[in-house]
């Protein structure tokens, strides 16, 4: 290579076509926080719900009592459910399943009442059975 040559070449290093070190520190930290932003988005769009409310309804055996609620079923495993019985009496209560299909909770009204229940699913549905205070009660989960 002649000496024209090496000349031009250095000429054409020294000009600032190549990116700086400071610059290119700037795009990655920029790109870093346009990743973080659009990962953020996304997550909160395409995460699956965490929980499901499930109605209930069911009867008090050998009573006029019935019940109507919710039950929150945390795909976890638990859940926490809402009663109201025809009286306007209204029950809280947790449960948890202790297997695929089978769970077992407790429940607790205002008046003072105090229970256990076991239940089976299949999917969103299921039934179960119980007693609160010294009467028994069965129940239908989902429609």
């Amino acid at each position: 290579m002649d000496v024209a040559m090496t000349a031009f070449v250095q000429k054409i290093m020294n000009i600032a076509i190549f990116p700086t070190e400071a610059f290119m520190h700037r795009l990655g930290r920029v790109f870093f926080q346009l990743a973080a932003v659009v990962i953020v988005i996304f997550l909160g769009c395409v995460s699956p719900a965490r929980a499901i409310s499930i109605p209930i309804n069911g009867k008090v055996l050998n009573s006029a009592e019935t019940f109507t609620g919710m039950a929150t079923v945390y795909f976890s495993g638990g859940g926490k459910l809402t009663l109201t019985t025809n009286g306007g009496v209204a029950c809280k209560g947790d449960f948890i399943h202790v297997s695929q299909q089978e769970g077992t909770g407790t429940v607790s009204c205002e008046d003072g009442r105090l229970g256990s229940f076991n239940f089976v699913t299949a999917g969103f549905s299921g039934s179960g059975s119980g007693r609160i205070g010294n009467e028994s009660f069965d129940f239908r989960i989902g429609k």
